[in-house]
């Protein structure tokens, strides 16, 4: 744990204080300002945990109780706080009863897992947790420390089929990308690419998992797959910029410079203020991307000149 406490204050500025201040000055500040408004407790409530200031956690986790109810996240995040403690048997009654008034509650089940887990109960644990996936088989944290299970013994085959029953449940993806990365891993790049697919056409927010899938292509070095995978899901209108830089960086291990200067450009149009600056600083470390563009937007300056129908922006021309 760092003696340091890194925060935004309310002007937006990022600080940096000692526990001891962070402590005695801004917690109570907070927990009084917030006190009322259960969605600012809440998020302040999510970093006092994180922090482990446990005891502060504690009387926010209360409080959350009183203004939103026994709700599932509510007395999940109770039993969470109590599990920071150490306190297992009165975090194993919150999540019992949520599981009482939320039978389909997958991540009361994970964390009742941890907890037998942490009372050296592995079997009672390695139950609750495969429990837990039945529910609700997204869930990322009870995901990997049950594949890590299996691969801890050497069970990479049995991993394999629990996780096809997994996935066959209706709206399950995450498992599918447990598969992608074991077929990676013995080197099935036909069998992961098909994962990979079927985990992206499986969701909502195909964001996210673009983001991952060409995050782990881009890190096991298969950079073409990474750029078909791109070619047919990543999208300029996503709003997290990192796919795209990940797709970025596979055109340009392909020699494909002009390209990659034209999709950043393109996703910069649709990003978030805070964004922008990302892109400028990711194309100011590639060589010669100045001279790249200013050359893509004088040929295009010239077609257009030609031709004054064609009224695109230079990076869309890379498309045509």
């Amino acid at each position: 744990m760092s003696d340091f406490v890194t925060f935004t204050n309310e002007f937006g500025q990022t600080v940096q204080m000692s526990r001891e201040d962070y402590q005695k000055k801004v917690i109570p500040a907070n927990l009084d300002r917030y006190w009322d408004d259960k969605d600012k407790l809440r998020d302040f409530a999510m970093e006092l945990a994180k922090e482990q200031f446990n005891e502060e956690a504690a009387s926010a986790a209360d409080r959350l109780l009183e203004l939103y109810g026994p709700i599932e996240s509510a007395l999940i995040f109770r039993a969470v706080v109590h599990m920071q403690a150490k306190e297992f048997e009165r975090a194993k009654t919150i999540l019992i009863n949520c599981l009482d008034r939320f039978p389909a509650s997958g991540t009361a089940c994970t964390n009742l897992a941890k907890i037998y887990g942490a009372e050296g109960d592995e079997a009672k644990a390695f139950e609750m947790l495969e429990t837990g996936l039945f529910k609700d088989p997204n869930q990322e944290n009870a995901l990997n420390l049950y594949a890590q299970a299996f691969v801890n013994s050497g069970r990479k085959d049995e991993l394999r089929r629990r996780l096809e029953t997994l996935s066959s449940k209706e709206g399950a993806w995450r498992p599918k990308l447990h598969l992608a990365r074991l077929a990676l891993t013995e080197e099935n790049l036909l069998k992961a690419m098909q994962w990979y697919r079927e985990a992206i056409e499986g969701t909502k927010d195909r964001f996210e998992v673009v983001m991952t899938v060409t995050g782990e292509l881009g890190q096991a070095g298969y950079v073409y797959q990474l750029i078909q995978i791109c070619e047919e899901y990543w999208q300029p209108e996503f709003p997290y910029p990192y796919a795209g830089f990940n797709y970025a960086n596979a055109l340009l291990a392909t020699d494909q410079k002009e390209k990659a200067i034209a999709i950043l450009r393109h996703m910069q149009d649709h990003l978030a203020d805070n964004y922008k600056p990302m892109v400028d600083h990711f194309l100011a470390r590639i060589p010669g991307a100045a001279e790249a563009e200013a050359a893509a937007v004088q040929k295009v300056a010239l077609e257009q000149a030609e031709n004054p129908a064609h009224k695109k922006s230079w990076w869309k021309f890379w498309k045509s």
